[in-house]
């Protein structure tokens, strides 16, 4: 497998990117809800990205000595079949976002050293997004049917 060549600044502010393109996601989402009280949820998630969004730029601020730039403009379109959204739906997709998040970050994690800042970076955002995750399943299995998992995907 080819090095993994990037750097501590530059993980982060992807890292601050994806948080940006998750935040409008979420919030084209709640345009799709089938009801305000899905809609507002999703916007409790949107807003939710900008907290991990913050966290993201003071540790770029704290490691590298400087304020992050601001993320690109985020243009994302929703496949035509996402509407008329449901809790347990909204939170399937959610859930799937978080756990491609978990994914990415494990995946570049076993790509170099975890003694190395950037491996501990990479472990570090990859536990942050398993937390997201595991707290969206618990939601989830609270709000859907038992066999509803397997109706959402």
């Amino acid at each position: 497998m080819k090095p993994l060549e990037t750097t501590v600044e530059e993980v982060l502010r992807e890292a601050i990117q994806s948080e940006a393109e998750t935040r409008v996601y979420y919030q084209k989402m709640a345009e799709r809800a089938a009801t305000a009280e899905v809609r507002n949820r999703l916007l409790q998630l949107a807003d939710l990205e900008l907290v991990h969004r913050a966290k993201l730029e003071r540790r770029y601020r704290d490691l590298v000595g400087n304020n992050p730039p601001e993320p690109a403009p985020v243009s994302l379109e929703l496949p035509l079949d996402m509407s008329d959204l449901d809790l347990s739906r909204a939170l399937k997709y959610a859930l799937e976002r978080e756990r491609d998040s978990e994914s990415h970050y494990r995946f570049l994690a076993e790509r170099v050293p975890t003694t190395t800042d950037l491996g501990r970076l990479f472990m570090e955002l990859a536990e942050i997004e398993w937390k997201h995750k595991t707290d969206l399943q618990a939601e989830y299995n609270a709000a859907a049917e038992p066999d509803r998992f397997l109706l959402d995907m």
